[in-house]
């Protein structure tokens, strides 16, 4: 027992310090979300000024939990060097990395043991290696903490499914992994989207049998209570502010059902990626070989797992058909008994997870997790369509092309320097109100302001705008006419930032504007002093 806590220690480090080490080797993280809200968010939360004395300076994502963006916050308060940071950032990757080499072998358990190792490495190799995972290793993005939640309840069911085939799960399973599950959907709610697979696969797995029925449905009720559980305890305190401030729990989402007064009665975003006619979603998954920008992400990438996953589920539902028709070939199972069930609830978890990502998001980005498994779904559907004595060096084969063949995404990385942000900011006048006159991603400069502005509101962006008449424009007119103190503009585009001063009432004052350098972009921010404009178009 010792020797195997020590081994699984050993392992677990092993995995965090190469997650790490890659962390550094891609360089330091400046993507979007980043200079917009996982800096600003946790700060403000932190402070007690995102509801009562800012008003959507990181737009709309000012209203998403700034949980698991606070220890970013705390390591760059703390001035932590960028490279430790960076570390930290990536040792998520480390700990889904451990727990998917806890599962494989799970799964493959009942190959020869040569065939085991293979699929083993092989399935662990494609799974860690995607564009999506690599893109987002050590980034502010959150998508491998959550990943690493959701494959360890994977192997913790997993386990006790292989041990016990035939006999109840105890209680005490879907429990803790319904909790990591809730836990991972309270801080980033896309990640319920697993939550949600992983209850379906629970209650569908099998046998089919009223008696094993009733066992599954119990597991899947324990597992969906435990959820709930974790989800208040993750996103309860956020979820609860919104609602007091906001009369909507998920601000400003889901308002066309909600009906906060705060926004209007309509969907804030649609679902701008992905298929939208039957033959699009049928193709869906081979048109994620190496899609143009926006259209299952914001960036370029080359992955070929998903389109190789499908066609080998294809072919694995010709051979089935076949074989039903004409009889076994000889084809060699992938799991003894033990394992059988196990491999149920991954595969109906993955089509589920797939299907609804596609419905929800079609963000790529998300769906880090499915990518992690995709190199085990891959190795078993190689080795149901193809004969043993071939299966081996075609797994070998496909991984290896997979691996080398992928064309890493990237949301912007830069070279690491002696503070995370480096951004030289002049010394406000006292009592000051900034606002952010254009939808660049601005937010991260404010807790950086010396002294910290009186008030931060966003003027022109994704969820506040001069021509919605919003109660949350309302307030940012109300916030501009009655501020007794200076007024600051924070932009990335002067001209723009003219236009959208001009519909508040206000404009820039001649000769007060400075050039704030900053190494997160690659142009600077512009801060300006200004003023109101007599009878401006604000005032409402």
């Amino acid at each position: 027992m010792r020797r195997a806590i020590l081994a699984d220690g050993a392992a677990l480090a092993a995995c965090v310090v190469a997650a790490g080490g890659i962390g550094l080797l891609l360089g330091q993280d400046s993507n979007w979300d980043l200079r917009n809200y996982h800096h600003y968010n946790p700060w403000a939360w932190w402070n007690g000024r995102i509801f009562d004395r800012d008003v959507a300076p990181a737009q709309l994502q000012t209203f998403h939990n700034p949980l698991p963006d606070l220890p970013f916050y705390a390591m760059v308060a703390a001035d932590w060097p960028p490279r430790a940071i960076a570390f930290v950032l990536a040792a998520p990757a480390g700990f889904a990395a451990f727990f998917l080499a806890k599962l494989l072998p799970l799964l493959f358990s009942g190959l020869p043991r040569r065939d085991c190792v293979v699929a083993v490495v092989a399935a662990f190799a494609v799974g860690v290696t995607s564009a999506m995972g690599v893109a987002t290793l050590g980034t502010t993005m959150n998508e491998w903490p959550l990943a690493a939640l959701t494959i360890a309840a994977l192997w913790l069911l997993a386990r006790a499914l292989v041990a016990g085939a035939d006999r109840p799960l105890r209680w005490t399973v879907p429990a803790t992994a319904g909790m990591l599950c809730g836990v991972a959907s309270g801080a980033k709610l896309t990640a319920a989207t697993f939550a949600v697979a992983l209850c379906v696969a629970l209650a569908l797995r099998g046998p089919y049998s009223a008696a094993a029925l009733r066992r599954s449905l119990r597991d899947a009720l324990i597992f969906g209570l435990a959820v709930l559980a974790g989800l208040a305890l993750a996103y309860g305190p956020w979820g609860y502010q919104l609602w007091l401030h906001y009369a909507s729990p998920v601000f400003p989402y889901g308002n066309e059902w909600i009906d906060s007064p705060w926004w209007s009665k309509a969907p804030i975003i649609g679902r701008r990626f992905g298929p939208h006619t039957l033959e699009a979603w049928l193709r869906f998954p081979f048109d994620l070989l190496q899609p143009p920008p926006f259209f299952a992400t914001e960036v370029r990438y080359r992955d070929a797992r998903m389109p190789v996953l499908y066609a080998l589920a294809l072919a694995a539902g010709i051979a089935w058909l076949a074989r039903r028709a004409f009889g076994p070939r000889g084809l060699p199972p992938i799991a003894d008994p033990g394992a059988d069930r196990a491999w149920r609830v991954i595969g109906i978890f993955f089509i589920v997870s797939f299907l609804l990502w596609t419905a929800q998001h079609s963000n790529y980005r998300y769906l880090v997790t499915l990518d992690l498994l995709s190199g085990a779904l891959i190795v078993a559907l190689i080795r149901r369509v193809f004969p043993a004595r071939h299966a081996g060096a075609i797994v070998a084969t496909v991984a290896t092309v997979l691996v080398l063949s992928t064309g890493h995404a990237s949301w912007g990385r830069i070279g690491f320097g002696s503070r995370w942000f480096d951004v030289r900011l002049p010394e406000l006048e006292p009592d000051a109100l900034v606002v952010l006159a254009n939808d660049e991603p601005m937010a991260y400069a404010l807790p950086l302001i010396v002294p910290a502005p009186a008030r931060s509101v966003g003027i022109a962006n994704n969820i506040v705008e001069a021509r919605r008449r919003t109660r949350l424009d309302d307030e940012v007119v109300r916030i501009i006419r009655d501020h007794d103190g200076p007024i600051y503009s924070l932009s990335t585009s002067p001209r723009t930032a003219v236009e959208t001063l001009r519909a508040r009432g206000l404009a820039k004052l001649s000769g007060t504007c400075v050039a704030v350098p900053t190494n997160m972009a690659a142009t600077p921010l512009e801060l300006c002093r200004v003023g109101r404009i007599a009878n401006g178009a604000g005032a409402r």
